[in-house]
């Protein structure tokens, strides 16, 4: 029971559903001609069209509670239950950048597995309606020049969008707590959210104009390593020859590797002591 457009629309924006020919009647990608002439409330309705009628598929109900089931998570543990079906998300979808704006079906996201930020919101907000915890868009941007957090259903400000996730509520019917729930990053735990990392000096999504800067003396230390070792390994070897060339680049990939692994070692560990 996939989604498919009402009188050629979703949520009143003209929708027509791509298909690559192979006979398939599962919907992939929606083309949307009218996407950008509406502004961010209208493209968001679009989302949370999908979603909901998605969500309302009893297929996915049963995949998620699978997921719970696997996880240990006990009946009645609504944070939990949240927590589970976000790092399922996480780690289940292969999060990628797009050269245009698409929209694909949230059965299609787990059919290949892979997606942009609009692509895994969509999926996990179908997951979370599958088992009725209450969720909201959130867009992340600047507006002024600052960076801005946006909640769906508050009244949106003029300003740049660039990434979208969500905030999940609970328990059911009545939520009494709120979370943000940011699945196109591994590690980061339920209630983790951008605005607030920038805030606090990290800036890790290219899309917020995010930066892999070194912070530390320790991180420095590995550059230098690296670059002490390929001026050593130059002088050892004669530059000119193909195979010292070989055995440069693959040191300096490997202290390179260790590198990567200490970063974001160390920002998950800074995430767990606040």
């Amino acid at each position: 029971m996939s989604v498919h457009p009402i009188n050629n629309q979703l949520a009143g924006m003209k929708a027509t559903q791509v298909n690559f020919g192979n006979g398939e009647t599962i919907p992939k990608i929606w083309h949307l001609p009218t996407w950008k002439q509406g502004d961010e409330t209208k493209r968001i309705a679009v989302l949370r069209d999908i979603a909901m009628r998605s969500g309302r598929d009893p297929r996915f109900a049963t995949m998620c509670v699978n997921i719970l089931k696997a996880h240990n998570i006990q009946p009645r543990d609504y944070k939990g239950q949240a927590n589970a079906l976000l790092k399922w998300v996480q780690h289940n979808i292969y999060y990628v950048n797009e050269p245009s704006e698409r929209l694909q079906d949230p059965i299609y996201t787990l059919k290949v597995g892979y997606g942009d930020c609009d692509d895994m919101a969509i999926l996990l907000a179908t997951m979370y309606e599958s088992i009725k915890l209450d969720w909201r868009y959130v867009l992340s941007g600047k507006v002024k020049g600052k960076d801005t957090r946006w909640i769906e259903g508050t009244p949106l400000p003029n300003g740049t969008w660039s990434h979208i996730y969500l905030l999940v509520g609970y328990p059911p019917f009545q939520p009494k707590k709120w979370q943000f729930a940011e699945p196109t990053l591994r590690g980061v735990d339920l209630g983790w959210d951008i605005i607030q990392s920038i805030e606090n000096g990290e800036r890790i999504l290219p899309e917020m104009a995010g930066t892999d800067t070194v912070n530390n003396d320790e991180e420095q230390k590995f550059f230098d390593k690296i670059k002490e070792r390929k001026e050593k390994l130059k002088e050892k070897f004669d530059i000119e020859n193909i195979a010292s060339d070989v055995i440069v680049a693959s040191v300096v990939a490997v202290l390179t590797s260790k590198l990567v692994n200490l970063i974001e070692k160390n920002f998950f560990k800074k995430k767990k002591k606040k």
